[in-house]
């Protein structure tokens, strides 16, 4: 056998052995390293209008994600990630709505029809049941 086709011999036995092992320990760090969703319990806020906001907080696993769903009084829910903020918590995606905690008390902030940022939900306050 020429040198040429020995060298292919071996880099394809190789691959074939590395594609091997990698797609076992690919196997078992997947199941290791499952992110599941934690939290999810409801926290009703009643806001100064009188209007009822629903709020569900959760986590990945791993912590490398926070995020709300957030229902506003006509029905609407958003899912927006926890974000950085100087004081309070915030969670927005941006576009559509900023949810601002602290403590027990929050507000929402939408866009309006010129896309400019506008105090939605305020005096919103965590109400103990639901």
């Amino acid at each position: 056998m020429e040198r040429g086709q020995k060298m292919r011999n071996y880099c394809t036995g190789f691959l074939c052995a590395m594609t091997i092992l990698a797609g076992v320990g690919g196997c078992s760090t997947v199941q290791e390293n499952r992110l599941t969703v934690q939290g999810g319990d409801p926290v009703v806020y009643r806001c100064g209008n009188g209007e009822r906001i629903e709020a569900r907080y959760y986590a990945l696993s791993d912590n490398s994600l926070d995020f709300v769903k957030v229902r506003i009084p006509d029905g609407k829910e958003y899912t927006v990630p926890r974000v950085l903020s100087a004081s309070g918590v915030r969670y927005t995606d941006d576009m559509e709505l900023v949810w601002w905690t602290k403590g027990d008390s929050a507000f929402a902030e939408m866009r309006d029809a010129n896309g400019d940022w506008q105090t939605s939900y305020d005096n919103c306050m965590a109400s103990p049941g639901k």
